[in-house]
């Protein structure tokens, strides 16, 4: 055992060469079980001698060391490739590149054994509050894909995961040739992102936050709507969510925001206009929420812009209840009336510009219905939330426009950019911090 051992922490500087070393392993134990058949071929099996008899069991036991030492020296180096993905540098911080060798020695060998242990339903709080910083690090990396969207585990350590998630991801793009999306990773592995969930599979999933979500007393979350996927994030959904999240912690210093796109949204209108998209999304965001485990005393809320308005009246009506919910050019939230939601201690918010084409765009019953019948659950998003007794609208900033007109830039421009578009921004801010803010009714009055 000591040999292997020693076998192992020389090889650790090149995973490459573990694999090789493994793949001398398996050779030599092919070799010997090779060796024993042919003697068996010509008629001269060890156990025909007394004198080679008992090197039969010996041999045994020597081709089944070799093997699940192959098997264990290939998942050592699995380990150490991915300290090769982060890389070592002289000067720099190699704090994650450490923990990940010390992984690979075996070093983390009883805390990963236990994180293993622990299965789906295990208390990951509890697990990383002991380890040493060095110790969870290491966990977190070798274990990336069980750790980056898992309940529990520190904030930090979910970032680090779902970076070295993303570091796959942008090895993979390379090694395919990719140029698109392995300039897409190496954008998101910037020092600043704070990643809670990252998976480039199908459409892509992913989920980032600004600010200090460990110590935020308020925290808005941006779903964003139809059309948008990982592939298109950069410049979309994250332009939007940064700068809710710039003009928020402008007002307060304690603020997060959360953009989060953890399941597929529509492609198209016409897949818009159904509530597939919706019901399946809504019990996954409304985990993501609970298991972030913010404080009791945390202001929450929930923002759907387009589509995602969908998906997030589709969560409080599962059982999500954040303090706030806004729904911005909602095409409905999925109910008919407000008390439909089941969320009386929510705060209901809505906002819509004049000219957004939002209006325009009928639902699947009013279009599929005239000739199928279609019941509610299929298609259909309720009633318009700008119109929804008990439901605040806010102020856009377009109050000005005739309300006739179609701009077809208004569906978009709520999140800055524009005159109107910063308002809007502005408006959506002071819900999520708790101040005053503006109402439809009011910022028409002042014209």
């Amino acid at each position: 055992m000591f040999v292997y051992h020693l076998l192992v922490t020389f090889c650790l500087a090149d995973a490459t060469s573990m694999r090789l070393l493994a793949s001398r392993l398996d050779a030599a134990a092919e070799e010997i079980t090779r060796l024993q058949g042919a003697s068996v071929a010509v008629g001269l099996p060890l156990t025909a001698s007394p004198e080679l008899a008992h090197y039969e069991g010996p041999l045994r036991n020597l081709v089944e060391w070799c093997h699940s030492s192959a098997a264990e020296i290939r998942r050592r180096a699995a380990i150490a490739a991915q300290a090769d993905l982060i890389g070592w540098t002289p000067s720099g911080d190699n704090t994650a590149y450490d923990a990940l060798m010390t992984a690979a020695a075996g070093g983390l060998d009883d805390q990963l054994a236990a994180f293993d242990a622990l299965g789906p339903g295990g208390d990951m709080a509890a697990f990383f509050a002991v380890l040493t910083p060095a110790q969870a690090l290491g966990v977190a990396l070798a274990r990336a894909a069980q750790v980056g969207a898992r309940a529990g585990v520190p904030f930090e350590l979910r970032f680090a995961a779902n970076r070295q998630l993303v570091r796959q991801a942008h090895a993979e793009a390379v090694r395919v040739g990719d140029k698109a999306a392995a300039a897409r990773y190496a954008e998101l592995l910037n020092p600043d992102r704070q990643l809670l969930l990252f998976d480039p599979r199908g459409q892509g999933k992913i989920a980032e936050v600004r600010g200090d979500l460990a110590t935020a007393r308020h925290v808005a979350i941006l779903v964003p709507g139809t059309g948008n996927s990982l592939a298109n994030y950069l410049g979309g959904p994250e332009k939007d969510f940064k700068a809710i999240h710039l003009t928020a912690a402008g007002l307060s210093a304690d603020t997060a925001t959360i953009v989060w796109m953890g399941a597929p949204l529509p492609q198209s209108l016409g897949a818009a206009a159904f509530d597939l998209y919706a019901d399946r999304s809504a019990p996954k965001l409304k985990d993501f929420v609970d298991d972030l485990r913010l404080r009791p005393e945390v202001h929450t809320t929930l923002i759907g812009h387009s589509y995602g308005s969908t998906v997030t009246g589709h969560a409080v009506k599962a059982g999500l209840h954040p303090d706030n919910l806004i729904a911005v050019a909602s095409p409905g939230w999925g109910v008919q009336a407000a008390g439909d939601l089941n969320a009386p201690d929510t705060k209901l918010f809505a906002m819509r510009h004049q000219g957004d084409i939002i209006k325009l765009v009928p639902t699947a019953d009013e279009t599929l219905g005239i000739f199928i019948p279609l019941p509610d659950t299929i298609a259909g998003h309720g009633e318009d939330p700008v119109f929804m007794p008990g439901v605040e609208r806010l102020a856009s900033g377009s109050e000005a426009d005739p309300g006739f007109g179609i701009d077809m830039d208004a569906h978009s421009d709520y999140f800055g950019g524009s005159e109107a578009g910063r308002r809007a921004a502005m408006n959506l801010a002071k819900v999520v911090v708790g101040v005053d803010s503006e109402t439809y009714e009011e910022a028409r009055a002042a014209l």
